[in-house]
């Protein structure tokens, strides 16, 4: 009852700013309780905790906030000014990323997506375990397949390296954006808007279905997808047993064992890789708490 009369009494924007404030910070608190309780804990009793790493976050966490990537280098991106700007023509923000138009989703207001672009930029950081690939310029020449492309910044930014960039993105919120981020590299970026999985329907699409009788050399997949990882691969098991010269990077914190059962796969094909340094702090509901983040190819 209450949050019904506050909607219809207290406008937007005011609510908007109700939540920047002081409202997000309190929800997400209670939200992730335990977890909160458990850094607090571990940032007030340090001194009686062993030096490892996990501890390290989980103090670093404690003292500032729960962070996807709890290291100090985070809060260099909380302070980088953004040049966010809004499209009255498309009615969407973007952001000016290196001189090219890095458009977002319509359901983002200014602030979330200067939030948003500061937490990409932290994740590419050379010091982040969530770093695709160390050098962007070791795409050159390939083909891409961003598979869970979202605003696809990886890709813009490997758009003048690669051969040919496919964005496997499911959700329809983030298409016109995509449409307009790529809009100058229309005949070297194609869009499909289905879920990269194990089947293949109207909704679904296997990596092995949509590679049939296209280019299969100097394939590059990154895969970061929501949890689907693994069914995403079992549905690549033609690509990664045939095709010549593949690389990927995938993340592995979805869920709890992925980092296991992704290496398992890998393995299988005799396929070399490396699982990024550090950890990534993961949100997810049913499996919060410090994870390895990717697995990529050594060569990358």
């Amino acid at each position: 009852m209450l949050t019904k009369l506050y909607r219809k009494y207290v406008s937007q924007e005011v609510r908007n700013k109700i939540y920047d404030i002081f409202l997000g910070g309190i929800l997400f608190f209670f939200r992730n309780f335990s977890e909160n309780i458990k850094a607090k804990s571990y940032y007030y009793f340090r001194w009686f905790l062993s030096d490892t790493e996990k501890n390290r976050c989980y103090i670093f966490m404690g003292k500032h906030k729960l962070m996807p990537l709890p290291y100090p280098f985070r809060l260099e991106y909380s302070k980088i000014d953004v040049d966010c700007q809004f499209d009255e023509k498309y009615g969407m923000f973007f952001v000016n990323h290196f001189g090219n138009k890095l458009y977002f989703s319509k359901s983002l207001r200014k602030k979330e997506v200067i939030n948003k672009y500061q937490q990409l930029t932290s994740e590419q950081d050379p010091r982040s375990p969530h770093q695709y690939v160390k050098d962007i310029n070791q795409l050159q020449g390939k083909i891409l397949l961003d598979i869970g492309a979202a605003e696809a910044m990886f890709s813009l930014d490997a758009i003048n390296s690669v051969k040919k960039v496919y964005l496997f993105e499911c959700k329809q919120e983030w298409i016109d954006a995509l449409k307009l981020t790529f809009a100058s590299w229309e005949n070297k970026v194609e869009i499909i808007n289905k879920y990269v999985s194990d089947s293949n329907d109207e909704n679904n699409i296997t990596i092995d279905h949509f590679l049939e009788r296209k280019e299969k050399e100097s394939l590059f997949l990154k895969m970061d997808i929501e949890g689907y990882e693994q069914a995403a691969l079992r549905g690549a098991v033609k690509t990664f047993r045939d095709a010549q010269d593949i690389d990927f990077s995938i993340t592995t914190y979805h869920k709890k064992n992925d980092e296991q059962k992704i290496a398992e796969f890998l393995q299988h094909y005799n396929l070399e890789y490396e699982q990024t340094e550090g950890y990534f702090f993961c949100l997810l509901k049913g499996n919060k708490g410090l994870r390895r983040a990717i697995i990529r190819s050594k060569t990358i």
